[in-house]
């Protein structure tokens, strides 16, 4: 009597397996023929020229932006097709490193057709669906000395040709420092919170082993956050000159406590690992040295998403927090030094 559900159970498992085994079969067939299609451009490429994803930092290039990078006589310039090209002088460049960071392909019809896979194979499919990547962090100097950190993704094995050609072409390797902030007048030191501008230093990785592009996306990213607060008369770069004869000037100052790298593709086929944490410390300084606010920041990413978005949600969070802190007006001689702890996490 129990022989008709039985056969209907067999018959919806088969086709749930089969259509699951077509599914994998297609995915990986279109993994096959994406692999092959990028390891051709680690050979071919000219060093010269690159293909490149812009990810953050370089001045007037949209973010994510797609185009070619190449070198043009004293220049290094990205361009994509039909707009204007950026360029800034090679020997304006301070350092150039490069990283690895693994990323998932495939976009929406990949995430589509792992939930096709039947009993937990969509896990094997995000392993074979993340691939790794160079990332090229060109540091910078512009016009009026204000500091710039450039990330690059491009395609691995393109990133130590392109670096040596830079080198080769007079781009400078040593690590600039952060200039000494100008001394001001005591009178000059404590004014109205409304009045204040902002320089925001490099960060500082501390002890950790951060890698450069990271560091560098920390910094860009909270000179995109601290404008939209509007809690700055004016925000500068590292090194801009233009800060000098500012009155009512702050400096901030982040230092990497703690970093753990993390892993994309770890994230995507665990789900309980891989996750990138960064713990900094962020203080406001005036000219004199006198800290008038310490907070302690988290970012991480423990789920969906790239590495760097860790370094959004520090930047965001800093912003925030210098946003909702009171800062000394002029009549108070000793302003009391914050701390403070804030968390953020990427779900």
């Amino acid at each position: 009597m129990n022989r008709q559900p039985e056969s209907s159970t067999n018959t919806l498992l088969t086709s749930l397996l089969f259509r699951g085994g077509l599914a994998l079969l297609t995915l990986l067939a279109w993994f096959a023929t994406t692999a092959n299609g990028q390891s051709q451009p680690e050979t071919s490429a000219a060093s010269s020229s690159i293909h490149v994803k812009h990810v953050l930092g370089f001045e007037d290039v949209k973010r994510n932006a797609s185009g070619e990078l190449s070198i043009q006589d004293d220049g290094l310039r990205f361009q994509r097709d039909g707009s204007q090209a950026a360029q800034v002088s090679i020997t304006s460049i301070q350092n150039i490193s490069l990283g690895e960071e693994d990323k998932q392909v495939g976009g929406v019809p990949l995430m589509l057709g792992k939930t096709a896979v039947p009993f937990g194979g969509g896990r094997v499919v995000s392993l074979f669906s993340h691939k790794k990547y160079d990332s090229l962090t060109i540091e910078y100097l512009d016009s009026s000395g204000g500091f710039h950190g450039a990330i690059f993704q491009l395609t691995k094995g393109q990133g130590q040709a392109f670096k040596s050609d830079l080198i080769a072409h007079g781009a400078h390797i040593t690590p600039s420092e952060d200039p000494a902030p100008a001394q001001s007048s005591p009178e000059e030191s404590l004014k109205a919170a409304q009045q204040w501008s902002v320089q925001v230093d490099r960060v500082d990785p501390g002890a950790t082993t951060l890698d450069p592009c990271f560091s560098d996306a920390i910094y860009e990213n909270i000179l995109v956050e601290l404008p939209r607060s509007k809690q700055f008369e004016h925000v500068f770069r590292s090194g801009d000159r233009n800060a000098t004869d500012v009155s009512g000037l702050l400096i901030l100052k982040t230092l990497v406590e703690k970093y753990s790298p993390g892993s994309e593709t770890r994230r995507a086929v665990t789900t309980v690992a891989g996750a990138t944490k960064l713990n900094v410390r962020i203080q406001l300084l005036t000219r004199n040295g006198q800290v008038v606010l310490e907070r302690a920041v988290e970012g991480d990413v423990r789920f969906i998403g790239d590495n760097l978005r860790a370094t959004n949600k520090v930047a965001h969070s800093a912003a925030k927090i210098l946003k909702r802190s009171t800062l000394p007006g002029p009549a108070t001689p000793n302003p009391q030094q914050e701390t403070g702890r804030e968390s953020t996490s990427t779900p």
